[in-house]
């Protein structure tokens, strides 16, 4: 093995590229450096009157070579975790904590503030159980069928995801309600309460509506947002034909039926799983 030949570039230009490679992922790294590398040896190679000013060598340059391994890494970033259900539960934990430190400010204190949500929790909780039972009954009309076996850990991670996502969403509104009624509160004192109670009500079912049509719209697996809807059939033919739209999940794991309308073909959604082995490598 012959040895490693020293960097023809100059020492400022190596330790920068050192120290912005731990930033662009492991599986691009190398592609990355080879192709940094040769720019800026065809920059400091050019002849004099094609090289750009100290300005841009100084400035410029490095700030360039650092934007772009940032970009690879947040698109890296994007690719794993878009759609998961792990960036939507940290999204909705993301906005109750934003809200809660309005309302924190809003009311200038954690005695104030604690002593008041307190007693509008008292009233949002008699109120919720109305709001499960009417987001149950006009949610879950659409009805998703399985053309396979259910598996007991995916029915219960998607439960348990589903849970969470109610719960957060729930808070969500109760915080937002607060907010929104913290004005009213010098004005009309007694009024400001039930409009608080309204705005929760509100919200809330707006919330759960949401809650259930993303349940709807998951891979039935890993629980990512499934992509590339595809219209499939005709209008024409939709009382004996299949006419709808179908869902793919990027990960292989089924797509997801949905018809137009409700027909003699098909009277509800269907969650598809692919045959064993259809996204294996064939075997030679």
């Amino acid at each position: 093995m012959s040895p490693r030949l020293p960097s023809p570039l100059p020492l400022f230009d190596h330790a920068l590229l050192c120290v912005a490679q731990k930033i662009v992922p492991c599986t691009q790294r190398e592609e990355w450096l080879d192709s940094w590398r040769a720019e800026l040896w065809h920059i400091h190679h050019a002849s004099p009157g094609r090289r750009p000013g100290i300005l841009r060598l100084a400035v410029d340059l490095p700030l360039g070579l650092l934007l772009d391994a940032l970009w690879l890494r947040t698109h890296s970033w994007r690719r794993t975790f878009s759609g998961t259900p792990t960036l939507c539960l940290a999204s909705l934990q993301a906005l109750c904590l934003l809200s809660f430190l309005i309302a924190l400010a809003s009311y200038g204190g954690w005695h104030t503030l604690g002593l008041h949500l307190s007693r509008q929790a008292e009233h949002c909780l008699l109120a919720a159980p109305f709001i499960l039972f009417v987001s149950c009954a006009t949610a879950t009309s659409h009805r998703i069928e399985r053309t396979s076996t259910k598996k007991t850990v995916y029915w219960i991670n998607r439960q348990l995801f589903f849970a969470a996502k109610t719960s957060l969403v729930l808070l969500l509104a109760f915080l937002l309600s607060t907010d929104l009624s913290r004005p009213f509160y010098v004005p009309f004192p007694t009024g400001a309460d039930l409009l608080q109670i309204l705005f929760f009500v509100i919200l809330a079912l707006v919330s759960l509506r949401w809650s259930f049509f993303d349940q709807e719209q998951r891979c039935k697996q890993c629980l990512r947002y499934l992509a590339t809807p595809a219209r499939v059939g005709r209008p024409s033919h939709n009382l004996l034909e299949w006419n709808g739209t179908e869902q793919i999940c990027k990960q292989g794991h089924g797509l997801l039926s949905i018809p137009e309308m409700e027909s003699s073909w098909r009277q509800s959604s269907q969650w598809i799983d692919p045959p064993s082995g259809w996204n294996e490598p064939a075997s030679i």
